[in-house]
């Protein structure tokens, strides 16, 4: 049932603003009824008024013509304020979903300028509601009322105007038509000297420091040369087209006075007749030449759309194959069931079938050389990589069944490589909270033996810092990266790499804080290249290949404070071509 909610919340966001849309439809339709007042005065002032010579039925009409403009104004105002109204609405509705639905590893993609797929989709549907695209659709729509009052008055009127929407539908296809790719490769143009700003803001360093300045300089020089161009061919080609819409509007209009004068030489058509089929005319080209030039919008607007529903499928889909929560296993703080990740890039396993079982309590400590799958292995748990096969089961319960609010309460994760936001220590530390708590922020530094550091600094908390973390030591960037995973106090504390310091400078620090997580029942996973110098009782596994194998269990010295309790490890291991499970306890 949820999965076909999502999959159709598209629609469902459309539904939720039917009423919206049909008063903007109805008052589109009052709005055009009322564009005929100005042909209709105009036949009253010559057919009767000037005949007449009654200054009162003057007076009378232009004041009738006077208020029916003003609420065609006040009017055709509302439909537009309606309009973004539910155009917010509805980005708000299908925003929310997005975030709701998107996994961890859907979240903040690499290279994407929106944090979760579909968003760029639902931003350009918005924009499509919010501006005249949608209000020249509706106006479109009531052409045939015009068109057919001028058949009224006429049926040459009728048939001119028909033939100079002809004219101009003509014109629309050969713009299409001549126009090919040059919109998409002067946006490609474009795009490439924003991805040059992009390399300059990111790696101003590296450019300077590697002497790069003259391959920058030249890549810079012809992307600009390029997008010039482009943007200048696109430019002619548009005000060309432009330009010959405008004059075939004129061509047309005069062709109708000219008829209209012909008619009335004839007598078969009055003067106020054929001076109101000009002002007609108008009102039938205009929403037309409106509605053409709005065809690559209400083209972008449809691929937006169905781009949408095919995400929103998507998600539904695996949301739909996720196995179940095991509630059975919800003793285990974390669980993994034959895990399996692919390489995006080569397609080969970078992690093969691991299943682990790490008990609460528990310091798990893994052994591997560069490439063996360690960081792959830490930010699969994370949710951060797209698992092939397999389950990542926390406290029983799926990952990506967890909310936002549980995931940041349950993870705590220091890379090997930390960086940062820009922005002050506390948003770092803080987890970019709008509502930090100071005591919080504080104890997060404390334990990571931070706190004197920081209140040493002119700023203390509100210190800024680039996203390199530039003028902090290697050693200081990574008690930073500490503090903020210790921050909501996560039940599964994840380091990769872990700084050697901590353990020689600031042992008894560490040994405290990982004391505190294990004592609430806590799971911390150390990821590392050498043995570490741990006090604390520990299961040691390695990683090799993507196969994670036991290798034996590590006795030590636990402290008195709070000693960790007996904790079991399984792991699925592979032993001569056979799966054989094996399950470690401290003895």
């Amino acid at each position: 049932m949820a999965d076909a909610a999502l999959e159709g919340s598209a629609k469902h966001a459309l539904r939720m603003g039917g009423t919206i849309l049909a008063t903007a439809f109805v008052l589109s339709f009052v709005v055009n009824m009322l564009r005929l007042a100005g042909p209709v005065f105009m036949i009253l002032i010559y057919d009767r008024v000037l005949p007449s010579r009654s200054e009162e039925t003057l007076l009378a009409l232009f004041l009738m013509v006077a208020l029916l403009m003003l609420i065609l104004g006040m009017l055709d105002y509302v439909r537009r304020r309606i309009l973004a109204r539910f155009a917010a609405q509805f980005q708000e509705r299908l925003e929310n979903r997005l975030f709701a639905s998107a996994s961890q590893n859907e979240m903040f993609e690499s290279g994407k300028s929106k944090p979760a797929n579909g968003l760029d989709e639902v931003d350009g549907l918005r924009g499509f509601f919010h501006s005249g695209a949608l209000i020249a659709v509706f106006d479109f729509l009531w052409v045939p009322m015009f068109l057919l009052f001028s058949f009224v008055l006429h049926p040459w009127l009728g048939w001119v105007s028909l033939a100079g929407i002809g004219v101009m539908l003509v014109l629309i296809l050969i713009q299409m038509g001549f126009m090919g790719g040059r919109g998409a490769q002067a946006t490609a143009a474009s795009k490439s000297i924003t991805d040059l700003k992009t390399m300059m803001a990111a790696s101003r360093d590296v450019v300077r420091s590697q002497e790069m300045t003259r391959g920058f300089k030249q890549r810079w020089l012809h992307a600009r040369q390029t997008s010039r161009d482009k943007a200048i061919a696109l430019k002619d080609w548009t005000i060309w087209f432009s330009s010959m819409s405008s004059a075939t509007l004129l061509v047309v209009r005069y062709a109708v006075l000219a008829t209209g004068a012909y008619l009335t030489l004839q007598g078969e058509l009055t003067v106020g007749a054929m001076v109101a089929s000009t002002f007609l005319v108008t009102r039938i080209l205009s929403p037309v030449d409106s509605f053409f030039g709005e065809l690559p919008n209400i083209g972008q607007a449809i691929g937006h759309w169905r781009r949408l529903q095919r995400i929103l499928a998507g998600r539904a889909s695996a949301l739909a194959d996720l196995p179940a929560d095991d509630g059975a296993n919800a003793r285990a703080r974390l669980s993994l069931s034959n895990v399996s990740v692919r390489s995006p890039l080569t397609g080969e396993l970078l992690l093969k079938h691991v299943t682990l079982d790490v008990a609460k309590g528990q310091i798990l400590e893994i052994l591997g050389s560069s490439g063996g799958g360690k960081t792959v292995l830490a930010e699969t748990i994370l949710g951060l990589w797209k698992r092939s096969a397999g389950a990542v089961l926390c406290n029983g319960r799926n990952l990506a069944g967890l909310s936002e609010i549980e995931t940041a309460h349950m993870f705590g994760y220091v890379p090997e490589t930390v960086k940062f936001i820009a922005g002050t220590l506390q948003e770092n530390i803080a987890h970019l909270d709008p509502d930090p708590d100071p005591e919080k922020v504080s104890a997060a530094a404390r334990q990571a033996r931070l706190l004197a550091t920081i209140n040493a600094l002119p700023d203390g908390f509100q210190t800024q810092i680039d996203a390199a973390g530039t003028g902090l030591s290697k050693g200081q960037r990574h008690q930073l990266a500490l503090a903020r995973a210790l921050y909501n106090a996560p039940q599964i504390l994840i380091i990769d790499d872990p700084d050697p310091m901590w353990f020689e400078a600031i042992p008894k620090t560490i040994e405290k804080t990982f004391h505190a997580i294990l004592a609430r029942g806590g799971v911390i996973i150390l990821l590392a290249r050498k043995p570490l110098a741990l006090v604390q009782a520990r299961t040691r596994l390695s990683l090799e290949g993507g196969v994670l194998k036991p290798v034996k269990q590590i006795a030590g010295t636990a402290s008195a404070t709070a000693p960790p309790p007996p904790a079991n490890v399984t792991v699925l291991a592979e032993k001569k071509g056979e799966a054989a499970t094996i399950t470690q306890a401290r003895g």
